[in-house]
């Protein structure tokens, strides 16, 4: 509740979608993870997975109306991906995506047809470079409306030439060392950032 509450005095929130109900029966979306949302074509892309069901995904999606994709994904030694931030990265001209753990060639298809036909460039990355967080990374703008993708020094450095060549086509990169977060939490770079695309409100002057 607090969360809410430090949003709300920044900005303005016309919509609460309340899951909670479902965790009593061991349903989960987790939020910034469990999803990666396109939100200029209102697609939200998802690995499904004990931390993702596909009925909250469906009752999130109705909500905010969007169109959900649901596929599953392995890792490199085929146990299920928990997160579909581990494997993917949508950015506004280029997706960068993990296609050889999505086994399901029907699934695979689907996802690699759904990012062109919205426009966007196909950066494939490998297992292995999975396993370094190359997928979990996000852009983001500055104050001046310029664009930087936002990862670890441990996926940068695990993307060939021609991988970086293809990112800074479309955006600067922002990358730095997190090893301590990556190798005792988990996670990386997108991991520790939350979108937040809500208006701001309108503060008084100062004084007032």
């Amino acid at each position: 509740q607090q969360v809410l509450d430090a949003i709300r005095v920044k900005y303005k929130v016309k919509q609460i979608i309340d899951l909670t109900k479902h965790e009593a029966n061991h349903l989960f979306l987790e939020g910034t993870g469990s999803m990666v949302l396109d939100r200029e074509n209102k697609i939200a892309y998802a690995c499904l997975s004990p931390r993702t069901d596909k009925k909250i995904l469906l009752e999130f999606c109705d909500g905010i109306q969007y169109r959900a994709i649901s596929f599953t994904a392995v890792d490199g030694a085929d146990e299920p991906i928990y997160h579909t931030n581990v494997m993917m990265c949508v950015g506004d001209q280029y997706a960068v995506i993990c296609l050889d753990a999505v086994k399901d060639i029907t699934e695979r298809n689907q996802l690699r047809n759904s990012i062109a036909e919205n426009g966007k460039a196909v950066i494939d990355i490998s297992f292995e470079q999975m396993n370094r967080f190359a997928g979990n990374m996000l852009q983001v703008h500055n104050a001046d409306g310029k664009k930087f993708v936002v990862m670890s020094s441990q996926a940068y450095h695990s993307l060939t030439t021609h991988q970086i060549e293809q990112l800074e086509k479309y955006n600067a990169i922002i990358h730095e060392d997190i090893s301590t977060i990556e190798s005792n939490g988990g996670g990386s770079a997108r991991c520790m950032m939350a979108e937040v695309f809500l208006p701001l409100l309108t503060l008084p002057p100062s004084g007032m």
